[in-house]
């Protein structure tokens, strides 16, 4: 770990303003969870203010919800970080019998479980009550109507089953950028204080895969191609998201940003990213391609015991597909399998998603990429730049240049007539798309085309339905849309070493026509077939999913498998999660 970084990343946590006024807490966020104020008690840097907000923080029940919600919503948010100010002894020993009592009040008698029932919030759940049952050990928590020793051993097997799974099956939150980067937090904290070796050993080479997975997709702290969960700001500028904040953090990287902060967590840890981890993330060779699959997002499996037949039964995957090298990342969901029609968990579908990408150097927000557009701020579901939920409209599909989407807006309800979350939601017959116009150094803009030049390529971007750009807002020259109910866009890539001009290039792409059959769902263009159900590339279906979870020359694993192997040059590395060991 590179000792600059670690302590520009202190002084970056240290600085961050914070002023204790409950009447002002919901305008200030680090004042809700309590981390923040454990760093500066153990640094010893306003210790008595930060003592008060500690306090304010572990009574999270006596007091509302600091942005008006159901105090139930992030209360294991809360938690998984109090837990830092039990384990932290340079904390504990500073803070008043009052700030102690008010801990254990939490963790005992308070139900910190969220509703919300996502994967990451069932985790952190159960992480945090098993460390918390491992420091009060003799202890009866009373809401739970368990005690100390019966919860330790029922949460620490949940853990274990859970990592287990997802070693095999990859992370329903495929690639998250901010729940990616909760996970990482609550392995992190069990890494940091469990008194279970093998856990702990688990913990860490989940965290190796986890990084080894953003790191396939990334470069010079970009994470380009699709990510399921995303929120507007970290799918518009990609390194400020939670996981870009760990690359910047471990490899640094062109698009470094020293004034971001990792979790108080990261900090504290003395976990590091194993060295061929290191030696991956700084050293691989490009180009090459990525496949990915993973187990669809089952929340109700997961809230309570593990509901192992729901897991079986919603086995369906989803299957990416991203193209790194020097110039650029393409990458896209190539096939999504649905829910069995019973499931409780189909109303997931596509939740929060970010389909489809080109992304470039030069800057975090120089990047292309389409989408069904929402209302902005509808429970972060489906909005301007966020997700599909529910609609499931798209169809797409990326090779090494090319990308293809594909829109058929079925669904016709308003958020005024949703009364359950469950019921779908869609509300306009708009696709948008992010084009920064401003980027480029020549650009040709046509009725359905746009044809561009950056450094040295071509990019080609196609709306059957045409488009206008936006020039009303924030997001002037930015933005793109295209009206209808059935549309498609063409983006493909090219290297300006193969033509002319940005006229000869113009003249090759509409040699190859766009056909979009909408009466029977397909989209074609130079060899690729897009339907509902599939792709295909002259003539040869591609076959889903995908047999390995992890496919790329540095990382492969056999669907279920729970063994990974990482490779760099001429060496090799075994994750075996199955022996919870690594086998160099």
């Amino acid at each position: 770990m590179d000792t600059v970084r670690k302590e520009n990343a202190l002084k970056t946590l240290l600085d961050v303003p914070y002023i204790f006024d409950t009447s002002k807490v919901q305008d200030n966020p680090v004042n809700a969870y309590g981390d923040y104020p454990i760093l500066h008690i153990i640094k010893n840097d306003r210790l008595e203010e930060s003592v008060k907000m500690l306090k304010y923080a572990a009574d999270w029940y006596e007091h509302p919800h600091p942005w008006g919600r159901d105090s139930r919503g992030e209360a294991d948010f809360a938690a998984i970080r109090l837990v830092m100010a039990l384990y932290e002894e340079e904390c504990y020993t500073k803070i008043p019998q009052d700030v102690k009592a008010s801990l254990k009040k939490f963790f005992l008698n308070r139900d910190y479980s969220s509703i919300y029932g996502s994967e990451n919030h069932s985790l952190m759940f159960r992480a945090a009550r098993c460390l918390a049952a491992q420091f009060y050990k003799d202890e009866y928590f009373a809401n739970f109507s368990k005690t100390a020793a019966e919860l330790y051993d029922l949460d620490r097997q949940y853990i274990n089953d859970f990592i287990d799974f997802r070693a095999g099956r990859g992370w329903g939150e495929f690639d998250s950028m901010g729940y990616g980067a909760e996970i990482m937090l609550i392995l992190n904290t069990l890494y940091s204080y469990t008194d279970d070796i093998k856990l702990k050993q688990k913990c860490r080479m989940m965290m190796d895969i986890i990084l080894l997975d953003m790191i396939a997709d990334s470069w010079d702290c970009l994470y380009g191609g699709a990510h399921g969960r995303v929120y507007p700001d970290a799918t518009l500028h990609r390194a400020k998201g939670g996981l870009p904040v760990l690359y910047s953090y471990y490899f640094g990287g062109k698009f470094y940003n020293p004034d971001s902060r990792p979790a108080i967590i990261t900090y504290l840890s003395d976990y590091e990213p194993s060295p061929i981890v290191y030696k991956i993330a700084l050293g691989k060779k490009m180009p090459y391609e990525n496949r990915e699959r993973k187990h669809l997002h089952c929340c109700s499996a997961w809230v309570g015991d593990i509901l192992w037949d729901v897991l079986d039964e919603a086995d369906g995957s989803i299957c990416k597909f991203t193209y790194v090298c020097d110039d650029y990342v393409l990458g896209s969901v190539t096939r999504q399998e649905d829910y069995p029609s019973h499931s409780d968990d189909r109303w997931y579908a596509r939740h929060q998603q970010h389909e489809w990408e080109l992304t470039l150097p030069g800057g975090d927000d120089h990047k292309i990429f389409s989408h069904h557009l929402g209302i902005d701020d509808y429970h972060h579901i489906n909005n301007r730049w966020t997700g599909d939920n529910r609609c499931c409209c798209g169809s797409y599909y990326t090779n090494k240049n090319t990308a293809i989407a594909m829109y058929n807006i079925e669904k016709d309800i308003s958020i005024e007539d949703s009364s359950q979350s469950q019921v779908p939601v869609n509300v306009t017959h708009t696709i948008n798309a992010f084009v920064p116009l401003g980027i480029f150094d020549e650009k040709v803009l046509e009725e359905k085309y746009l044809f561009f030049r950056y450094n040295n390529l071509y990019i080609s971007l196609y709306f059957d339905n045409g488009y206008r750009v936006n020039k009303e807002d924030e997001f002037t020259d930015r933005e793109l849309l295209s009206e209808g109910r059935q549309n498609a866009v063409v983006c493909r890539v090219e290297y300006c070493k193969d033509f002319e001009s940005i006229e000869a290039f113009s003249a090759h792409i509409k040699s190859l026509p766009v056909v979009f059959d909408r009466a029977n769902k397909t989209v074609s263009f130079d060899g690729i077939v897009l339907r509902t159900d599939g792709n295909s590339e002259n003539g040869t279906e591609n076959i889903y999913p995908y047999a390995k979870t992890y496919d790329c020359p540095f990382m492969q694993s056999d669907w279920d498998s729970k063994k990974i192997d990482v490779f760099f040059e001429d060496t090799k590395t075994t994750y075996d999660f199955v022996n919870n060991t690594v086998i160099d």
